[in-house]
């Protein structure tokens, strides 16, 4: 992965095969990456109904390695790190003294002393300085962005379509765990998670950069006359909003906290102390904060990040994130509104270009896949 000065975009390594598929590439996170292929909702599609393979390669990556790593994190985050066992992974958020996330981020334990931390692109070098500067006893860290690949393949026919590469069952894993495993164009075992961001079945490829291309070309090879298709940031960020994830910068800020963003379910209160516990506290047990709810709009106008609420002719809150929901078959959003507006049901009116259009508070998320 290359940059040519400072001031320019960065390059992942699978950035030739993106063009020679005729990607449309948009700069992002501080790298040039793949927006679509062939158009978001073909691409939408084949997640939901078979699958797709992105490149995820400009996520931040660091290794952290150590005795005391897992109580080192648990001061810095609202979940539990101490307790995790190898081969378990764990979405996590780092919150800055009033409750506002720092970032959102996955833990992965590789082993007693080793584990893999990913950040949002965006967020990386903003995460690197704060660990560096958070560092403390015989913690070492080693900062892997644009160093190390990303791979995930998700969709409903993920394990069918990897399992032919890897030399184990990659059924077995449960979601939001990880193994080391060896996939076929490796020459050494490399990470595999079950995770995603997409509200479907797959998995997280961690490899080295110059093996990247290898396995990509493969996986595309043999199975895209079936239906894998390669997927851009269009396809990804409908999929999340679809799947009620939130996306830093939108659901989540340094001022919107995890308590604002409903994600209340991954902070650990019975945690002894955490950095903005007390301010968290105090915003749950007050309830009287802005939070982020669901929307459906009425129409076809589609809502979009920063559109005005209205709720009984008074302003009420702001669009977070919208989009067409090709799954529901409507236009939905995440605002944050205030406590008064947030019920379900409530009907609301967002601005678009000097016009106001119904919608109605609907629960996150808009799409949930069924168990198999």
């Amino acid at each position: 992965m290359t940059t040519t000065d400072s001031g320019a975009l960065r390059r992942t390594a699978l950035n030739d095969a993106h063009l020679a598929l005729g990607a449309r590439m948009v700069p992002f996170g501080g790298f040039e990456m793949p927006v679509q292929y062939s158009s978001i909702l073909k691409e939408h599609d084949a997640v939901r109904k078979r699958a797709g393979l992105f490149d995820l390669s400009h996520m931040g990556q660091f290794e952290l390695r150590g005795p005391n790593v897992g109580e080192w994190a648990e001061a810095l985050t609202i979940n539990k790190v101490a307790n995790m066992k190898p081969g378990q992974a764990r979405y996590n958020v780092f919150t800055n003294e009033h409750g506002g996330a720092h970032d959102d981020v996955i833990f992965y334990r590789l082993g007693d002393e080793r584990w893999l931390l990913v950040v949002n692109a965006s967020n990386a070098d903003k995460m690197w300085a704060h660990v560096s500067d958070k560092r403390s006893g015989d913690l070492q860290l080693t900062n892997m962005h644009g160093e190390r690949a990303l791979i995930a393949i998700q969709g409903p026919r993920s394990v069918e379509w990897l399992q032919p590469y890897v030399d184990a069952d990659i059924g077995t894993l449960k979601y939001y765990a990880c193994a080391e495993m060896r996939v076929r164009g490796t020459h050494d075992p490399i990470v595999i998670a079950r995770t995603g961001y997409t509200g479907e079945d797959g998995f997280e490829l961690f490899l080295p950069a110059d093996e990247a291309v290898g396995v990509w070309d493969l996986l595309l090879a043999e199975n895209r006359e079936r239906g894998l298709e390669p997927c851009g940031l269009g396809a990804r960020d409908v999929l999340r909003l679809e799947a009620g994830m939130p996306l830093y910068g939108h659901e989540l800020t340094e001022e919107i906290t995890p308590v604002q963003a409903g994600i209340g379910w991954a902070i650990k209160f019975d945690k002894p102390a955490f950095t903005g516990k007390d301010a968290l506290l105090a915003q749950r047990d007050g309830n009287d904060y802005s939070r982020i709810v669901g929307l459906t709009m009425e129409g076809r106008v589609p809502a979009r990040a920063g559109y005005p609420v209205f709720a009984n002719g008074a302003q009420a809150g702001e669009i977070r994130s919208g989009s067409w929901g090709p799954t529901v078959e409507k236009n939905i959003a995440t605002a944050l509104v205030q406590p008064s507006a947030a019920a379900e049901g409530t009907k609301l009116e967002i601005e678009v270009r000097g016009a106001r259009h119904a919608a109605t508070v609907v629960p996150l998320p808009f799409y949930k896949r069924a168990k198999s």
